[in-house]
């Protein structure tokens, strides 16, 4: 970051994020940043009002401020990605101000999740490169996954809109309603993988999978753990691969896969690769890249190391 000029963070804020906007938040932010510290600091709140909205934003304000800019992004996974792909490449950083849904990027990266005690720690910032992903043309920041976990955030997305008050128990209800159905997802994929050498090997085959996760951090659909050893900063993505089971197998796998406990289970694939393309194996793809769906035949991917600057507190 440069360090000649004024520092400018700007608070980009998703009024309609999961948890219920909350204006004292904002306050304390602005009161926070008024204590004269415009000497070496300066800050600025807006509200997003439309999809997209917050990554227009972001790239608006890396063109302004370049590498003096750091970018909160202030809601959830999605609003966190939209900020993430609007300041990529410019030298600018990012952070997070978790009140979304399930914040689950911000479990692996913050120090709490609590957006009362981390107002207090605005002043401890500190900015280090991590790893992304990007997967055909757009940036990833925490997991990509295919099959049956998009099943389910479709439907407690659809749970959500029609009862906003229900929170994070709409991704659990949606599993409960999910799993009584198709759960079987062909696919074909060809990767590079790291070797326990350092060196990388090719790996294709085809599968007939339940879930699939291409993971920079740990945690997505409220606190479900993946990949319980992921890092953003080591130059490779965690692929949990999960075959298809019957019904009495899936039951039993499900709070263990919440807890990250399900790597000893037979049935679970987990290795380490830097790129790679994925085909459906008939119709299409059925996935999401950080909370957002997604519907294709094929698709390509590959880890960004160190590509995006984040202020860590």
């Amino acid at each position: 970051m440069s360090t000649n000029k004024p520092l400018h963070h700007a608070f980009i804020v998703n009024p309609k994020a999961g948890r219920f906007y909350d204006p004292g938040l904002m306050v304390r932010i602005e009161e926070y940043f008024s204590l004269d510290r415009s000497a070496d600091q300066t800050a600025e709140i807006i509200l997003t009002d439309s999809n997209g909205h917050a990554r227009s934003l972001a790239a608006e304000l890396a063109e302004r401020y370049g590498d003096r800019l750091i970018v909160i992004a202030c809601g959830g996974d999605g609003t966190a990605n939209e900020v993430a792909n609007g300041i990529l490449g410019t030298g600018a950083a990012m952070s997070v101000f978790p009140i979304g849904t399930s914040n689950d990027f911000a479990k692996t990266v913050l120090s709490t999740i609590d957006p009362g005690k981390l107002v207090d720690r605005l002043r401890d910032l500190y900015v280090r490169p991590i790893d992304v992903i990007k997967v055909d043309d757009r940036i990833c920041l925490n997991i990509t996954s295919l099959g049956f976990d998009t099943k389910v955030l479709n439907l407690s997305m659809a749970i959500t809109a029609k009862c906003r008050w229900i929170g994070p128990l709409a991704y659990h209800l949606a599993i409960m309603l999910a799993v009584f159905g198709n759960r079987q997802y062909p696919m074909h994929y060809q990767m590079e993988a790291a070797t326990a050498d350092g060196q990388t090997t090719t790996i294709e085959g085809n599968a007939i999978f339940i879930l699939a996760a291409l993971c920079n951090g740990r945690y997505y659909g409220n606190g479900f753990n993946p990949a319980p050893h992921a890092s953003v900063d080591d130059g490779q993505l965690d692929f949990c691969l999960v075959d298809s089971l019957p019904l009495y197998r899936v039951l039993p796998l499900i709070p263990k896969y919440k807890k990250g406990l399900h790597l000893d289970d037979p049935a679970i694939h987990l290795c380490q690769v830097t790129k790679g393309t994925i085909e459906a194996g008939s119709g299409r793809l059925l996935g999401n890249i950080d909370g957002e769906p997604f519907e294709k035949e094929v698709i390509n991917f590959e880890i960004i190391p160190g590509g995006l600057n984040f202020a860590f507190y």
